[in-house]
């Protein structure tokens, strides 16, 4: 090839490379459907260039697309890692049902840029967990960004326990529902194991036995319809027989009974439950972090409890005059627990 050729190729390529910067930039505006459906068929041919850098330029301004074909999103996404990277790792323009179509066919490099995010669905979350492959399910297991579902660490779980690096890498988050927890205290390596039971306040004496004893679905069928004074009463019997902790009050509570916190919290740290009732209001930002402290509740798991607080007894907001208020009473407690 000649120098005048290579000129021409490279004048070529570089206006192909202005044409796909500004039909990207064209269809991320809202357009009449007219207009868009014919500068989209024009990017249909500029993702399928042979150039990588014009199609990486396309992908690139199409990634904050609100609305995009879905056979031309997928064209994108299913690229090379340098094309599809950018566009996955920020686009929207995929419903959860078109996600599960796609994901199964998607890259394992795609996969983990996909578990990068922290904005994902349970849907799309536990697809990820569903198809990737190590690589990828890892990258979603250590995302601290992402509020894992139990449905999507449980299809870990069952993909995985034999896998002892995965199963540590779970049992270092901070968010894992009891029931994972009751999965995995057996399945991880000795120093993750101690980390674990402390982490989510298990008795060694009886890490063991969660499975059997705090069946949570079982718990809550006998707590759902009890009063207070019955809720109470058994809390105190599985404290008694020691088999209270505090992970298994966060879900109790978190399935709707407060009073199941509320007693636990009373026992814990010799407070009336009156008094705990007060301190949840979060009028007291420090009486909060003193509760846990009294209550021995570790760092790892007050947070949660501070959620549950702003959840059933309200997030600070006062009324007066028929002027609601806000007072930032539940972020103080957030800085003084953390």
């Amino acid at each position: 090839m000649d120098f005048n050729a290579v000129t021409l190729v490279d004048a070529v390529q570089l206006e192909k490379i202005v044409l796909a910067k500004r039909v990207g930039q064209f269809l991320v505006k809202e357009q009449s459907e007219e207009e868009r459906a014919t500068v989209e068929n024009v990017a249909r041919v500029l993702a399928q260039d042979v150039s990588q850098q014009v199609r990486e330029v396309l992908a690139f301004e199409l990634r904050k697309c609100e609305v995009l074909a879905f056979d031309l999103a997928e064209k994108i996404a299913r690229d090379v890692e340098l094309v599809s990277g950018p566009f996955l790792g920020e686009t929207k323009v995929f419903t959860d049902k078109e996600w599960i179509r796609l994901i199964p066919a998607l890259e394992e490099h795609a996969l983990k840029t996909l578990a990068r995010r922290s904005d994902l669905s349970e849907t799309v979350s536990t697809a990820v967990a569903t198809y990737g492959n190590e690589p990828s399910v890892t990258t979603l297991v250590r995302n601290d960004r992402l509020e894992m579902p139990e449905k999507a660490s449980g299809k870990v779980v069952d993909r995985f326990s034999d896998n002892v690096r995965m199963m540590d890498h779970l049992s270092a988050r901070m968010d894992l529902p009891l029931a994972v927890v009751e999965r995995i205290v057996n399945k991880v390596s000795t120093h993750c194991r101690d980390l674990l039971v402390s982490q989510y306040a298990i008795d060694q004496d009886v890490a063991g036995q969660i499975a059997e004893d705090n069946k949570i679905d079982v718990l809550w069928d006998k707590l759902k319809n009890a009063n207070g004074p019955q809720v109470h009463a058994f809390v105190t019997d599985l404290r008694n027989d020691r088999r209270l902790t505090y992970l298994l009050v966060v879900e109790i509570a978190e399935r709707g009974c407060a009073a199941f916190m509320e007693s636990a919290l009373a026992l814990e740290a010799g407070l009336p439950i009156g008094r705990i009732r007060e301190i949840l209001t979060l009028e007291d930002p420090q009486a909060f972090v003193r509760l846990m402290q009294m209550a021995n509740v570790s760092k790892t798991m007050a947070p949660r409890f501070l959620k549950l607080a702003k959840r059933f007894y309200g997030e600070g907001i006062e009324q007066k005059e028929g002027e609601v208020i806000n007072i930032p009473r539940a972020e103080q407690a957030e800085g003084a627990v953390a």
